[in-house]
């Protein structure tokens, strides 16, 4: 049973209406006497130590609540004396300096009892209120009282800290003392890891006390960080009243520095025609619902220019039109990739995007593919059949060349065996020196000269350039000149203005990625995936069925070759002096630059 003792302990002066103090027990029973174990103890030597006890009726009065004395003096319900009573809502029970009323009796609520002392000077009563004692008869008043406590908390937890933030050489001595509070209190949380070095001395960052930090700290330390657009653009008046505080958020316990919540980008890139009319930017609020396609950047060679002169140009997204890689190079992913092999040195042999496509040393972008790492143990640049460790060097005609003659002209002189030196000549010793005449220097130079060419046309026109290069054929020039190889340009970055792992994602297929990619034949096929591709694993952070994508995961916020980010903080940051921790900064660099 639930049982809800309000037990009386005064009445307001004013008022006269009596105040309670709320007791609950839950028990099977509650009992009534003066031991120190009764439920509603009586300090009144005329009540037994187990006096009564409240309960549930049982037998004829089944359903009811009853009081029973437990004691021959009995109990007084309602003025009369009884041991076994029933007891409704209403009823007064008297025991000893003690009335009880029962106050309500609801079905499955507690029942409310109301308990008070009658008020006389008998040992009972005065010795039940000894531990009740109001604020009045203690003396005390709760203003003045309050103004005090109030008083010393601002002054010691606000006056003392704000006096070490505003006058500085006494800033010391109150961090210094372990009982004196000081304006470290205020510290919201620790310094991250790349700024430990800064250590307690906040004023490195807060010069000013209670305001924002302005980027005037940051930029005395950061003097090279670039901006979002280039300075000498009308674009930069717009980062104004940015600060770095905004995306870079310190004392906030987080393991990176930098905020990635995806407003920062979005409050600008969702409406970029409300910022600047004529851009070409288009909208981007979210990865997977509001992004616009790629936009890829390949090298292209500039008409009246040259073929020399090569410049990345960015792509625009046209609908039902395919761009195209104008790289000069002539090249079949699927001829390589076919599952029924191709052949290599070793015989026919199954090959895999992996053996060309290698990754650099963070596995996070792919190496361009060379001639020597990748292609030439297929495609071999030797050009004797008779010494195998002749080869020519690749992208060099001159060098070329210039090894056909040196390899014909040893051959001249070191084979007694060549036709050229049988006619007329004497066969020499081994070990003997002996001078050619001129006409045998004049017939070995003709001779070498012959067959360089001839390599030479081999090389270029049937068997090694051609097959991968687009050769073109000088007419009236002679020697190695006549041939002219386009140089190769291949596009290394496809997307400049974002970052991509490919470590992350290399539990994935490529053909995952570049869809076709064992299909295509001309290496003018552009094999970057879509954004469609992407959005099958990466969606935006509050979808939870795809891997939760925001706009640091590939872009940045300051892009190289810009300009300084806030160039007239780091000069209004020079002006001032230096704080303690700037100068241990910048003593470590000096004494760097020195070691």
């Amino acid at each position: 049973m639930r049982f809800r003792i309000l037990r009386w302990i005064r009445a307001h002066a004013i008022t006269g209406r009596r105040q309670y103090r709320e007791i609950l027990i839950q028990a099977r029973r509650l009992t009534i006497g003066r031991a120190s174990d009764q439920h509603l103890q009586i300090a009144d030597p005329n009540v037994f130590p187990n006096h009564a006890v409240i309960r549930a009726g049982r037998g004829r009065r089944e359903g009811s609540l009853v009081i029973e004395a437990l004691s021959p003096n009995g109990v007084r319900v309602n003025g009369r004396v009884a041991l076994l009573h029933d007891l409704a809502a209403g009823d007064e029970i008297t025991i000893g300096c003690a009335i009880i009323t029962v106050d309500s009796m609801q079905r499955g609520g507690p029942i409310t009892l109301r308990y008070r002392l009658q008020e006389q000077e008998g040992g009972g009563s005065r010795l039940d209120r000894l531990h009740v004692l109001s604020l009045n008869e203690s003396g005390l008043s709760k203003k003045f009282w309050s103004l005090v406590l109030a008083s010393g908390v601002a002054a010691i937890f606000l006056l003392v800290p704000m006096s070490a933030a505003l006058y500085q050489p006494l800033r010391p001595l109150l961090r210094a003392s372990a009982m004196i509070p000081n304006d470290t209190l205020w510290t919201p949380g620790a310094l991250h890891a790349a700024h430990q070095f800064i250590g307690a001395d906040c004023n490195t960052c807060h010069i000013i006390p209670f305001p924002r930090v302005d980027n005037a700290p940051c930029a005395a330390c950061h003097t090279n960080v670039q901006h979002h657009v280039r300075v000498t653009s009308q674009d930069s008046a717009l980062f104004d009243q940015k600060r770095c505080g905004e995306c870079h958020v310190e004392h906030n316990g987080e393991r990176s520095l930098v905020s990635r919540d995806e407003h920062l980008c979005s409050d600008c890139h969702a409406d970029l025609g409300s910022l600047k009319r004529a851009t070409q930017l288009e909208n981007a609020s979210d990865f997977g619902s509001d992004h616009p396609e790629f936009r890829l950047t390949v090298m292209q060679s500039q008409s009246g220019i040259g073929d020399s002169v090569w410049q990345p140009v960015r792509l625009s997204v046209l609908p039902g039109i395919q761009p195209v890689e104008r790289s000069h190079l002539s090249f079949s992913h699927k001829q390589h990739l076919d599952p029924r092999g191709i052949k290599g040195p070793k015989g026919d042999e199954v090959m895999k995007c992996e053996d060309c496509h290698l990754p650099d040393s963070s596995g996070r972008y792919m190496l361009p593919v060379r001639m020597e790492g990748q292609c030439s143990r297929c495609h071999s640049l030797r050009f004797d059949e008779n010494d195998p460790a002749t080869t020519v060097p690749h992208g060099d005609l001159e060098g070329v060349y210039r090894t056909l003659i040196s390899h014909f002209s040893r051959v001249f002189l070191e084979d007694t065996t060549t036709p050229v030196r049988r006619r007329g000549a004497m066969p020499r010793r081994p070990g003997a020196t002996a001078v050619l005449s001129r006409d045998e220097q004049r017939r070995g130079r003709e001779w070498a000269e012959n067959q360089a060419v001839s390599a030479a046309r081999d090389l270029f026109e049937k068997r090694v350039c051609v097959d991968c290069h687009l050769v073109k054929k000088v007419m009236g020039a002679e020697s190695y000149m006549q041939w002219k190889v386009q140089p190769v340009r291949l596009t290394t970055s496809w997307m400049p203005k974002a970052q991509f792992d490919h470590a992350s994602h290399k539990t994935s297929r490529c053909i995952t990625c570049h869809v076709d990619a064992d299909k295509s034949e001309r290496s003018s096929d552009i094999l970057m995936p879509k954004i469609a591709q992407c959005r099958t694993c990466h969606s935006s952070p509050e979808e939870t069925d795809k891997l939760p994508s925001d706009c640091l995961m590939c872009h940045q916020f300051h892009l190289p070759d810009r300009g300084l980010f806030d160039a007239s903080a780091t000069y209004r940051a020079r002006s001032l002096p230096p704080t303690p921790a700037q100068r241990r900064v910048e003593e470590s660099a000096r004494l760097g630059n020195v070691q």
